[in-house]
């Protein structure tokens, strides 16, 4: 399975800026596009400080939020290849 691979590996930002606007986080790619996030996506964000692993950042997910493990690993397969797409983060 993909988030087998996925949760050894270290997500890194490569983001030029960020901020918080209310629950939205909005974030400068090294592109200089201007992406919107909601509010799993930027606490995936302020988790990613590059020690923490995808393994990491789920165990505090599945900590925080009442949801499904499977499909918690399905979205967060496809959230990292929308930000790896957009330029925001990089998997080392």
């Amino acid at each position: 399975m993909i988030f087998d691979w996925l949760s050894g590996k270290v997500p890194r930002l490569t983001c030029v800026k960020r901020r918080m606007n209310g629950d939205v986080l909005i974030i400068c790619a090294e592109t200089l596009a201007v992406y919107y996030l909601n509010s799993t996506a930027a606490y995936f964000i302020e988790l990613s400080d590059g020690r923490a692993t995808v393994g990491d950042i789920k165990a505090k997910f599945l900590a925080r939020y009442a949801v499904d493990e499977h499909e918690l690993e399905q979205d967060f397969v496809e959230m990292i290849r929308d930000l790896q797409w957009k330029h925001i983060l990089i998997l080392e």
